[in-house]
């Protein structure tokens, strides 16, 4: 029985949201998303080409035959990757090939879960509920890239999921870059992530990634001597064994120019603008990342890991990602699955995910990240080099309103490096005018003080306790002086976000060169 007058409000509906990043539902859309991928690959055939190609390297390596003198299926397919790849491929030729593609097929379905994951922690600064992740692994299936990965049997997931995470970890961390040199090892892209250490001044994480990949050089000699010899010495530099350049499955700059111009091998004319690809792509990344010795970020991550932050380093680890697929002689469709980190870090830009209030762009900048966001999902989506003429040499007789389709990975990535480089501009204009300040004097007791920059009759210019001496006649309560001027140790602070010259009070601009260094605004 009911009280008179009592409210019960109704239960809310759980909208289809809701019910799709539950457990349950979210378990429920993967499967379905699964069974489709499976259904679609039975009917039209799941060849996994170059699980063919892995098992014969692993078979090689156990009879003791040339590496690389074979080929297998009907594309002719060689062996195009370092000794040591083979060694790892050992154990998909112990097994039928039917296991080894169901193994493969369930391992990519895992390995994009943990990639989506890695993602969005990235993003949003902390792990990602597991019903988000399923639900986002269900519809990142049918990327064209990762769908082409699933489909071929590719360890290109793999080798993102292994870069990813290394580059994720604070600089702090034992044995940070050894994963990157490894996968370097594997497959030689990667080694353009060593570079960005370096440039980026992570010396201690470049030294390492140079000797993980000489680990991964040093076993496959070891092993295979002979293989490593031929592969270091004259294989490496065969571009023609891992197919033809001009085709549409390649994505890369010197398939947009060989398409362009005609020509099946462009010579200078792609290698000159992709030198100048990577050099400029390579100085956008490390303006785009921390430098090393800053502080942790504002929800305490450390520099250098991926933590959500606007000054995360995320994403200058993406431009380096897009500038190596660029540049690469050749990359095939299925290397491009760095697409599913960087639709998470467009979404942060657009403000749909990411913590609150960081790496949002307020009005024109989130409207132009969310048209950003639509176009490169369409783009990894429509599959539209797939519908332009590729049959023979088609690929070379395009006409002008088909390149852009038969090269959307390419051009897209040129126009984000344009706005990338917008937007470091527009950050540098912006930059605040902080006086500079010498470093704070040490006393004899070990306290820092700076006489220089405190108000005259003011005794406040000594630190108490390491804390900055306040200013009552700065704006907030802090003179933007001393908090540019001050610090814990004999190294000045760094400069803050926000000061300005009409900050520092009048009385202050003649504490270090004198007068007229620092002249205060002149009132109307």
């Amino acid at each position: 029985m009911t009280v008179s007058g009592a409210v019960h409000p109704r239960p809310a509906r759980p909208t289809a949201l809701t019910v799709l990043t539950s457990l349950p539902g979210a378990l429920c859309l993967l499967a379905l998303s699964v069974g489709a991928f499976g259904v679609l690959a039975a009917v039209q055939g799941l060849p996994m080409a170059d699980v063919q190609v892995y098992r014969a390297e692993g078979r090689a390596v156990l009879d003791g035959t040339d590496l690389y003198g074979f080929t297998v299926t009907e594309w002719d397919l060689p062996a195009t990757y370092p000794p040591l790849a083979a060694l790892l491929f050992v154990p998909v030729a112990l097994v039928p090939l039917s296991v080894a593609k169901a193994g493969f097929l369930a391992a990519n379905v895992a390995l994009l879960a943990l990639l989506v994951g890695l993602s969005l922690r990235a993003v949003r600064g902390r792990a990602a509920p597991l019903p988000v992740v399923l639900a986002l692994t269900a519809c990142a299936l049918w990327l064209e890239p990762v769908f082409q990965t699933l489909l071929f049997g590719q360890i290109n997931l793999a080798l993102a999921c292994l870069v990813l995470w290394d580059m994720g970890r604070p600089d702090t961390a034992r044995g940070k870059g050894f994963a990157v040199g490894l996968a370097a090892g594997i497959k030689l892209t990667p080694a353009l992530f060593a570079v960005h250490l370096l440039l980026t001044g992570r010396v201690k994480a470049a030294a390492t990634a140079a000797a993980g990949f000489a680990a991964s050089v040093a076993v496959g000699a070891c092993v295979l001597p002979g293989a490593t010899v031929d592969f270091w010495t004259r294989r490496m530099f065969e571009t023609a064994r891992v197919g033809k350049a001009w085709i549409v499955d390649n994505q890369s700059l010197q398939g947009l120019v060989a398409r362009l111009l005609h020509d099946p091998e462009p010579g200078a004319r792609w290698l000159v603008p992709a030198l100048l690809a990577a050099v400029a792509g390579l100085w956008l990344a490390r303006r785009l990342t921390p430098r090393p010795g800053r502080p942790g970020t504002a929800d305490g991550t450390p520099a250098g890991s991926l933590g959500g932050t606007p000054d995360d380093g995320f994403r200058g680890l993406l431009v380096t990602a897009l500038v190596a697929l660029l540049v690469s002689p050749i990359s095939w469709s299925h290397h491009w699955v760095w697409c599913v980190p960087l639709l998470a870090q467009l979404a942060r830009s657009a403000g749909l995910t990411g913590p609150a209030g960081e790496g949002r762009p307020p009005g024109r900048g989130r409207l132009l990240a969310r048209v950003g966001l639509g176009c490169a999902a369409v783009v990894f989506t429509a599959r539209s080099l797939w519908l332009v003429p590729h049959a023979g040499d088609l690929d070379l007789r395009l006409s002008w309103w088909q390149q852009p389709l038969a090269a959307p990975y390419a051009l897209l990535t040129l126009v984000l490096l344009g706005a990338a480089a917008g937007y470091v501009r527009a950050q540098r204009r912006r930059a605040p005018l902080t006086p500079r300040v010498p470093p704070a004097r040490i006393s004899v007791d070990g306290s820092a003080a700076d006489h220089r920059t405190a108000p005259p009759g003011d005794d406040r210019g000594r630190r108490q306790d390491g804390r900055r001496p306040e200013c009552d006649k700065a704006r907030g309560g802090r003179c933007a002086k001393h908090d540019a001027g001050h610090s814990a140790d004999r190294d000045p602070a760094p400069r803050p976000r926000g000061a300005r010259t009409r900050d520092v009070p009048r009385d202050h601009l003649e504490g270090d060169g004198g007068p007229g260094r620092l002249r205060p605004p002149q009132l109307p």
